[in-house]
């Protein structure tokens, strides 16, 4: 695309997915830098909208209505996917009146489809789902393919001074001293075969601390039971703000950090398009979709054995394995040097 086109109005759609949703940031955000005259929106869900308007990349963030992604098979008595289907709908002709000349289709399900559909725009580009890539490898390729050539990401998102106060102000009311350099931990793995390890983390929490760190531990209320008990063994080493924070805050947090090391997980693919340094821990999950690009992090997977990449929630072997022999002292040595190039 050449700068003398006219304006363009473009339509970001994400659905699913608070990782896969981050992922896409950085790519926007080169979209926004280069072509400045451009106005882009995004449509996401309820739950990720607040994060992806954060970033200030999008003139208009909307969400796709209440009760899209909820969990339970019906909600107000409707089948959940009939009710995903009228929110579609109930989008795709709110968004019809704003002329899109380019759909992003970042999801590519039937739900997104039938917004874009509706919306009528001039054309689009759809995200392949199964070409064996990382996700934000396939992100530029669905950009490319609505003609944005030489796209690459753009790790220097602009967080605005109230959410970076915000951030600092969270951090400092538990326990934060305003000095020590913070790394984040986030063993949020959702399976067994895709934890590290409580004693793990604690173990690497306890080599940060003596190189002059403390730690972070943040995420939703899943996670409040492991944080207490790292809380309880770490004491005043660990700033615990899991469960008391929204996720449109999590930029503003996360800016004051040096470092992250994370079970897969959507907060770490959030410091991910940040730019933060940061360590992955995989196991059973697949590293060619999830291993994401970038001098700033290093995926530890299990693609090297003959089980690996199973998507299994039971380890077959029983031991966990493609984790577990990753130890806490090569963790941090592979941090201490990505926080020392990229810092």
């Amino acid at each position: 695309m050449k700068h003398s086109e006219p304006i363009q109005k473009i339509l970001i759609i994400r659905l699913h997915a608070v990782g896969d949703t981050a992922i896409s940031i950085p790519a926007c955000n080169f979209i926004k830098k280069k072509y400045p005259g451009y106005e882009l929106h995004f449509l996401t869900t309820a739950i990720t909208a607040g994060l992806v308007d954060s970033f200030g990349i999008f003139r208009r963030v909307f969400d796709i209505g209440p009760g899209f992604e909820n969990s339970e098979t019906e909600y107000n008595g409707l089948p959940k996917k009939f009710k995903r289907l009228v929110s579609s709908v109930k989008t795709g002709l709110k968004l019809r009146k704003n002329k899109y000349d380019i759909i992003i289709d970042l999801q590519n399900n039937k739900f997104s489809r039938v917004v874009r559909k509706l919306t009528a725009a001039k054309r689009h580009s759809e995200f392949e789902k199964y070409a064996e890539k990382s996700h934000s490898e396939r992100v530029i390729d669905t950009f490319d393919s609505a003609g944005f050539k030489n796209l690459t990401n753009d790790f220097s998102l602009d967080i605005q001074e109230q959410q970076l106060n915000s951030g600092r102000d969270i951090l400092l009311n538990n326990g934060w001293d305003g000095i020590r350099k913070i790394v984040l931990i986030n063993p949020a793995g959702l399976h067994e075969t895709r934890r590290w390890g409580i004693e793990n983390y604690l173990k690497l929490s306890q080599l940060l601390i003596n190189n002059g760190h403390i730690v972070l531990i943040s995420g939703t209320e899943k996670i409040k039971n492991i944080s207490a008990e790292l809380k309880s063994r770490l004491g005043k080493d660990l700033i615990d703000v899991a469960g008391i924070t929204t996720l449109k805050e999590i930029p503003g947090i996360l800016s004051h950090i040096s470092g992250a090391v994370s079970d897969d997980s959507g907060l770490f693919h959030i410091a991910w398009a940040m730019g933060i340094p940061g360590i992955l821990l995989l196991g059973a999950t697949r590293s060619d979709w999830t291993c994401q690009p970038g001098e700033h992090t290093i995926c530890l997977n299990s693609s090297d054995l003959e089980c690996g990449n199973c998507m299994k929630n039971i380890c077959k072997w029983g031991d966990t394995r493609c984790l577990k022999r990753y130890k806490p002292l090569e963790v941090f040595n592979k941090l201490a040097g990505l926080m020392n190039t990229v810092n």
